[in-house]
């Protein structure tokens, strides 16, 4: 533990001064504990004078070495971008924020990582298709990134620990405020799991709706694209668009029913020129093109060899019919037949049937057999 972390933590939880007054601080002075020994004088040239008696009534009450341990004790790890382990793709971002609070780990920085959001009020359709390409590309090397929210967020988040994958929850709070308390338990999960508790608001910090646009700028500059799962055309998921947009990350969105309003959002992204994600398999594209283009090989998610696409298709549409039939009742009658299966893969068999010519998606969860054969 350096001296300088204990006053970098001071600084970046000084009342009412935010990113930008940090890098004024640090180019008048140098150094945290330059600025925390300040006259207040010297603090005049970047201060007013109420200002600079608030920061000295809250620095007497705070012992910068005690506060410190305290965090520690926690288990709580602080980050500020004079550090090494400090986040490369949040470094990359035109403002990075100064600090991060992180309980576990962070996103590793070869791994490659998703933002998988949504609405918060989602459809049992959106459920699906979060679980299944949130599970398979857990299961296939790709971290989940997202807020934690409600809805999609957090269905996908739990799908990805499911699978046996990575996830990282940025957080509207401090990372000891578990929001939403409906939550609770894929937090604790998140944490025993491998995966990690972010933010960039100092512990004991509330959630509060101004610090969203925030948190969701996290979520995006974490992640290496983004896939929008459900949203309403106004929604706090185009926030998290136009930011990802704005870093210059490919955002995919899943097509749904036109008269679906949690679909407006989606289909809209696509009219403007989102990726159409249509299966997980293509976001997994999307992650070996980036690495292809940054010359790594073997960076992207990791293939999975399958015996025979073709002969599972063909025995998959034998639970078909040429009428609608709900995943519900395929499942079903894969039991019955003795095929171990989990809702979410099979969706994704399913989507990826639709995709070889051999099924049509209909109704939201319910699937139509329209061949005989497929991929032969």
């Amino acid at each position: 533990m350096t001296e300088n972390k204990i006053y970098q933590y001071w600084m970046h939880n000084l009342p009412g001064i935010g990113d930008r007054t940090i890098e004024k601080l640090l180019k008048a002075y140098g150094s945290a504990k330059a600025v925390y020994f300040a006259e207040e004088d010297s603090l005049k040239k970047v201060f007013r004078e109420d200002k600079i008696r608030k920061i000295k009534e809250f620095s007497r009450g705070w012992n910068p070495q005690k506060r410190y341990q305290e965090l520690l004790r926690k288990g709580i790890a602080f980050y500020c971008l004079e550090d090494a382990a400090y986040p490369e793709r949040l470094r990359r971002l035109s403002h990075p924020p100064y600090a991060l609070y992180c309980m576990g780990s962070l996103p590793e920085e070869d791994s490659p990582c998703v933002a998988v959001i949504g609405a918060r009020e989602c459809s049992e359709y959106g459920r699906y298709v979060a679980q299944a390409f949130a599970g398979e590309m857990a299961s296939a090397g790709i971290s989940i990134v997202s807020g934690m929210a409600r809805g999609i967020d957090g269905i996908g988040q739990k799908a990805a620990l499911e699978s046996g994958g990575a996830t990282y929850a940025v957080l509207g709070s401090g990372v000891d405020i578990i929001y939403p308390l409906s939550n609770q338990r894929l937090y604790y999960e998140i944490l025993d799991k491998g995966g990690g508790i972010i933010s960039v608001f100092p512990p004991g910090t509330e959630p509060k709706k101004q610090h969203f646009p925030e948190r969701n700028r996290i979520v995006a500059g974490l992640s290496d694209a983004l896939l929008v799962v459900e949203a309403r055309i106004k929604s706090g998921t185009w926030i998290t668009v136009d930011m990802a947009l704005e870093q210059g990350k490919n955002v995919y969105a899943v097509p749904g029913r036109l008269t679906d309003r949690l679909s407006d959002g989606c289909n809209l992204l696509i009219r403007q020129g989102a990726g159409i994600a249509l299966s997980p398999k293509d976001m997994m594209a999307e992650f070996t093109i980036l690495a292809n283009r940054k010359g790594e090989k073997g960076k992207g998610a990791k293939g999975k060899e399958k015996k025979s696409e073709t002969s599972y298709y063909n025995g998959l549409l034998s639970f078909l019919d040429f009428y609608p039939v709900s995943i519900d009742e395929i499942l079903e009658k894969m039991k019955k037949a003795g095929e171990d299966i989990e809702i979410t893969e099979l969706l994704s068999k399913l989507v990826d049937l639709c995709m070889e010519g051999g099924a049509k998606q209909v109704g939201g969860t319910y699937f139509v057999k329209i061949a005989d054969n497929c991929g032969g």
